[in-house]
């Protein structure tokens, strides 16, 4: 069916059709948030037990969705997969690949070092192999996006429930926090992750997917309008304030970038006016300003302040800098950033990198442990996914406004990942692996079934 016959009506209020629950396979519009959520509820499925529990659980919710007729029906109408698919598999091959001696350049030292025979690229197999597996698992994360977003009404659902899930989060968060119970202490918030940063990043990527129903309820019938876009903007404060809470410099930088690109789409896709545009990023930036100065002094004293910090994070990119150019081709094995970590301690950088877990720079990290030959095609991959779902979503007729804020959250995890590992948590990769994927299928339509 021709998605302009279904739907003439074109701008944010269009909406979708009604949900069939059974014949629309609603439920997996619920089950895989509950997933990633229950992942976030478990430090962030930061533990390799965790998070390999959640790759077979995300593993069967795929093989239950595949089973079913209509959904494999949805996934094979989809245009443009071949190409990130074909990037995906050539990085799973090449980390499998860095397990062998039978790479260019042969076995990393480290084995001869140790008299371990063969070798391999990666100097810690084991941790390579791990996440080889959790890539795997982000891939039936992925599809279970697409397989969501093969339905508009379903599509919007699975949204409403992250929402509603993020909410209850950060609530639970900020009240522990206030009442100096939060798991991990500390005088920022962290809410089940136990860093502030990997919080700020996961409410900074709700604040901004809040923003596409809001948009998209202001803009529809009138009846619908006041309670629709009051609940969501409840919601968008709520995850506002708890940005401040974690006083994460980058995750508000971030929240305001993935803001200003949706805005923008919004404009150039002829859904908001440069006016109205204009009005509305001044009025939110007047309620920011104003939160700012009621309880936002952390974060401020953060934002102006931090030198020491600076320079910190500047030698830890620099030491590991080094270390990818001294292993460009394969790095030194996917999974292997604290091995690696040891291996450059000496007197002079042992006080100022000891005790770190991660570059704070997740594309330095790949390039690192993945080397060019993985590092580029993922950085490919998740480009033609993001570029495919751009230019389809200018061509859809309803649910344009969600697709745009999901566009926004890409870049919220684009630009916080250049000054953090938020994503090197297993839950908070599978957010984003899970809203790739619906966004991709939501950019080409629902399918008549």
């Amino acid at each position: 069916m021709d998605e302009r016959r279904a739907a003439p009506a074109r701008g944010p209020g269009a909406q979708p059709p009604p949900l069939r629950w059974r014949q629309d396979d609603a439920w997996l519009a619920l089950a895989a948030p509950a997933l990633i959520f229950l992942g976030h509820l478990l430090y962030g499925a930061m533990p390799p037990q965790t998070a390999l529990s959640m790759t077979v659980l995300a593993a069967i919710l795929l093989g239950i969705a595949l089973s079913r007729r209509g959904l494999r029906k949805e996934l094979t109408r989809l245009d443009g997969l071949a190409l990130p698919a074909g990037l995906f598999a050539a990085v799973i091959l090449v980390a499998l690949w860095s397990l062998s001696p039978f790479v260019p350049g042969g076995a990393h030292p480290v084995w001869t070092y140790l008299k371990i025979s063969p070798g391999a690229a990666s100097i810690d197999r084991s941790a390579t192999l791990l996440e080889t597996i959790k890539l795997v698992g982000l891939a039936c994360v992925f599809v279970l996006g697409l397989l969501t977003g093969g339905s508009d009404a379903r599509a919007r659902l699975a949204v409403n429930t992250l929402l509603v899930l993020a909410a209850g989060l950060g609530a639970w968060a900020f009240l522990t926090f206030t009442t100096g119970t939060q798991p991990g202490g500390g005088d920022r918030m962290e809410a089940s992750f136990l860093s502030a940063n990997t919080a700020g990043t996961v409410f900074a990527a709700s604040l901004v997917l809040a923003a596409g129903p809001a948009v998209s309820r202001l803009g529809g019938a009138p009846g619908r309008r006041l309670g629709g876009g009051v609940l969501f903007g409840v919601a968008a404060l709520l995850f506002l304030v708890c940005i401040f809470a974690t006083a994460s410099r980058g995750a508000f930088l971030a929240a305001f970038a993935g803001l200003l690109t949706m805005g923008l789409l919004m404009v150039f896709g002829r859904q908001l006016k440069w006016s109205r545009a204009v009005m509305t990023g001044g009025a939110a930036a007047a309620v920011v300003a104003v939160l700012l100065l009621v309880a936002g002094d952390f974060l401020l004293n953060r934002l102006m302040g931090g030198t020491h910090e600076f320079a910190s994070r500047a030698f830890i990119l620099h030491v590991h800098w080094q270390a990818f150019l001294d292993s460009p081709l394969f790095g030194y094995g996917l999974g292997t950033f604290d091995t690696v970590n040891r291996l450059l301690l000496n007197a002079a950088s042992f006080p100022k990198i000891w005790t770190v877990r991660a570059a704070h720079n997740i594309y330095l990290d790949w390039l690192e442990q993945g080397g060019l030959f993985a590092a580029l095609p993922m950085f490919a991959c998740l480009g033609a996914l993001m570029i495919t779902t751009a230019r389809k979503a200018f061509r859809r007729s309803r649910m344009i406004p969600i697709l745009f804020a999901l566009l926004g959250l890409d870049v919220v995890f684009l630009v916080h990942g250049a000054t953090d590992f938020a994503l090197e948590m297993f839950s908070v990769a599978a957010m984003w692996a899970y809203l790739l994927g619906l966004q991709f299928s939501l950019a080409q339509g629902s399918s008549a079934r």
